[in-house]
């Protein structure tokens, strides 16, 4: 059996399965970005492309 881990303190996130790992990342992280008020740096050109190609997949056509 797992740990049990206390609920209270966990935030929304997402996980990103890339293609050097899985990666957990804090919705509240992602806003940051896209408000710039955190760098893109910040993700790994991995993340970025795996949240790309998940995007276009929902986008088009």
């Amino acid at each position: 059996m797992g740990d049990v881990v206390s609920l209270e303190g966990m935030k929304p996130h997402v996980v990103v399965q890339a293609s050097d790992a899985a990666h957990v990342i804090p919705v509240a992280l992602l806003e940051d970005v896209v408000k710039g008020a955190k760098p893109s740096e910040i993700l790994t050109e991995p993340v970025i492309q795996r949240i790309i190609e998940e995007w276009l997949e929902v986008t088009s056509p």
